[in-house]
C-alpha cells in the first residue's frame, strides 16, 4: 500500500512540476536578491527551474535548479555607469543606465550560454518564461519557445509599466520614481510630475524602444515582433511595492504587488561579528550606501565630514566600505568591513540607526527590523524613497552632496534621541507584514496560476483594449463641450434677438 501511495505522489509531482525558464539580467545584487527567493522557492516546490543570472545562488541542495552564471555582466555594467554622478538630470540618468544595460545585454547575448539557449529551440521546451520586466530583448524568448511570460520587478510601478498593465498612475499621488518627491504638494510639482510622465513616455517609446528593437532584430531575426508588442503580451507582472510607503496601492488582474519579497527571517550573525557585538559596551550605527555606490567614489570633503561627525558620537560605527586605504582621520569607534549580512545585522538589538542610500531593498529591511534611518540618496528612485520615509516619520534625509556638518549632527541627534522614529517604523513594519500570505507565497501562487491556465489573458483589464481617446473619454468631453457651446451660442442668439425685438417695439411705441 505504501508503495502505491509513494508512486501516486511521485506521479502527481511529475505532472504538476513545470519546466520554467528564468532570465534575470540586471548586474546589481540589490535587484537580484529580490528575484532569488522566487526561483529558489519554485525549485523547492518541484518545478524544474533553469535560470540565467549574474548572481546565482550556487546552492547544491537545490537539485531542481540549474543556474547559468553571467557574473561577467557586473564588470561590463560598471564600465558604462557612474552612479556617483548625481548632478545629472533624470533623462541623463536614464540614458546612462540605458547605455550600461545595452552594453551588458550585448555581452550577455554574445556569451555561449545565451547562444546555446537561442540555438536549442528545437531541443528544449518550457512551460513558462519569467523575466526581469525591463530587459525587453529577452521577451523574445517567449516567442521562440512559444510560452506565456511573467514579468518580475524589483522596484515600484513605473508609468510605462502602468500603461501596459492598465493601471492609472496619478501624477499627483504617485510621481514617477526619478523625480525627487513622492507626492506633488504644490502646483509646481504637479505640473512637473504631469510633464515628466508624458516626457518619460515619449523618451521610452522613441529613444529606448528603438535601441531594444535593434537588439531584437540582431539576435532574434527580422521577423521577430517589436519590443512594444512583446512588452504588451506579458501575462502578469509581479512588482515590488511597499504597502506602508507607496501612495498608490496599485493592483489589478494583470499586476500583483508584493512587499519585502527578499526579506528573510533573522539568522545568527557570523561568529566573529556576533562575538564582537556582544562584547561592545556601546550601541551601534550601521552605515552602508548599498552595492552600487562605492565609498571610494564619494568626494573627500563629504567623506571627511561624515567621518568627523560619526567619530565624535558615543556609538560604534559599523561601516560597509570598499576602501582599501583607510582615511588617516578615521576614529577608533569605526569597525569597517567590505560586507555585512545586512538583514541579520539590522535585527541585532544594539543597532539603533541605519545610515543608507535609500534603496528599496534597504528600506524594506530597515522597516522589517524596526531601525530608523538617516537617508543619503545618491541616484534614481532614492530621493523619492527618502521623501516617502520622511513623510512617514521613520527617517530623516541629508543631501549627500550638499549638507553641512551642523545639519548632519542635528539630524543624527534627532534620530537617536526622539522615540517617535522608532515607534513609527515598528508600526510601519507591522503594516507591511500584515498580509494574507507571505510575499514569496503570493508571487509563487500567481506564477503557478499562469502555468495552470497556460496563460492569463482573462486577467487583462478591458480598459487595455480601448483606444486612447475612448479610455480618456475625449470624444465624450468634446461632445459635451460642443453641446455646451451650442447651447450658449443659441441662448446668446435668442437673448440678443429678444432684446433687439424689445428695443424695436419700444421705439415704435415712442414714435
Amino acid at each position: 500500500m505504501f508503495n502505491v501511495v509513494l508512486c501516486l505522489c511521485l506521479f502527481l509531482a511529475v505532472i504538476n512540476g513545470a519546466k520554467i525558464l528564468g532570465v534575470f539580467m540586471t548586474p546589481s545584487f540589490s535587484h537580484q536578491q529580490v528575484f532569488q527567493p522566487v526561483w529558489k522557492e519554485l525549485s523547492l516546490r518541484g518545478h524544474q527551474v533553469i535560470v540565467y543570472t549574474p548572481s546565482p545562488l550556487n546552492e547544491k541542495s537545490l537539485t531542481n535548479l540549474t543556474e547559468y552564471d553571467l557574473n561577467f555582466s557586473y564588470e561590463v555594467f560598471r564600465n558604462y555607469s557612474n552612479f556617483e554622478d548625481t548632478d545629472s538630470a533624470p533623462n541623463d540618468e536614464l540614458m546612462q543606465i540605458l547605455l550600461a544595460c545595452v552594453k551588458a545585454s550585448e555581452a550577455q547575448l554574445n556569451h555561449p550560454f545565451l547562444q546555446d539557449l537561442l540555438k536549442n529551440v528545437n531541443k528544449d521546451t518550457y512551460d513558462l518564461l519569467i523575466v526581469e520586466y525591463f530587459w525587453q530583448p529577452y521577451y523574445a524568448l517567449k516567442e521562440i519557445y512559444k510560452v506565456p511570460m511573467v514579468g518580475l520587478l524589483s522596484f515600484p510601478l513605473s508609468i510605462t509599466t502602468a500603461d501596459v498593465v492598465g493601471l492609472e498612475k496619478h501624477p499627483v499621488v504617485d510621481p514617477e520614481f526619478l523625480l525627487d518627491f513622492s507626492f506633488a504638494k504644490n502646483f509646481k510639482q504637479r505640473l512637473q510630475s504631469w510633464l515628466f510622465n508624458w516626457a518619460y513616455r515619449v523618451f521610452f517609446q522613441y529613444k529606448v524602444t528603438p535601441i531594444f528593437d535593434d537588439q531584437i532584430r540582431k539576435y532574434f531575426g527580422n521577423d521577430m515582433k517589436s519590443a512594444t508588442q512583446l512588452t504588451n503580451e506579458v501575462e502578469l507582472v509581479i512588482g515590488s511595492s511597499n504597502f506602508a510607503l507607496d501612495n498608490l496601492k496599485a493592483r489589478n488582474g494583470k499586476y500583483v504587488a508584493v512587499s519585502s519579497l527578499h526579506v528573510q527571517p533573522i539568522q545568527p550573525l557570523p561568529k566573529d561579528l556576533g562575538e564582537y557585538l556582544d562584547k561592545l559596551k556601546t550601541d551601534v550605527i550601521y552605515f552602508s550606501l548599498g552595492t552600487n555606490v562605492k565609498s571610494s567614489k564619494i568626494a573627500k570633503n563629504v567623506m571627511d565630514t561624515i567621518i568627523k561627525v560619526l567619530g565624535s558620537l558615543p556609538y560604534t560605527i559599523l561601516w560597509k566600505s570598499d576602501l582599501v586605504n583607510l582615511p588617516k582621520n578615521i576614529h577608533k569607534n569605526f569597525y569597517i568591513r567590505k560586507w555585512y549580512p545586512q538583514q541579520d545585522l539590522l535585527g541585532h538589538e544594539k543597532v539603533k540607526l541605519f545610515i543608507t542610500q535609500g534603496g528599496c531593498q534597504s528600506i524594506d529591511e530597515a522597516m522589517d527590523r524596526g531601525v530608523p534611518m538617516l537617508i543619503m540618496p545618491v541616484f534614481g528612485d532614492q530621493p523619492a524613497n527618502a521623501d516617502k520615509c520622511v513623510n512617514k516619520g521613520i527617517a530623516e534625509m541629508v543631501n549627500i552632496y550638499d549638507f553641512t556638518e551642523e545639519e548632519f549632527r542635528i539630524k543624527l541627534s534627532m534620530l537617536l534621541t526622539t522615540s517617535s522614529y522608532k515607534s513609527n517604523i515598528i508600526q510601519q513594519g507591522k503594516i507591511v507584514r500584515d498580509q494574507p500570505l507571505p510575499a514569496v507565497d503570493t508571487a509563487i501562487f500567481w506564477i503557478e496560476y499562469v502555468i495552470r491556465h497556460k496563460g492569463a489573458s482573462h486577467l487583462q483589464p478591458a480598459t487595455l483594449t480601448l483606444p486612447f481617446y475612448q479610455y480618456h473619454l475625449l470624444d465624450v468631453y468634446l461632445f459635451v463641450a460642443f453641446v455646451l457651446y451650442l447651447f450658449i451660442y443659441i441662448s446668446k442668439k435668442v437673448i440678443f434677438g429678444v432684446l433687439k425685438l424689445f428695443k424695436l417695439n419700444t421705439k415704435q411705441k415712442i414714435a
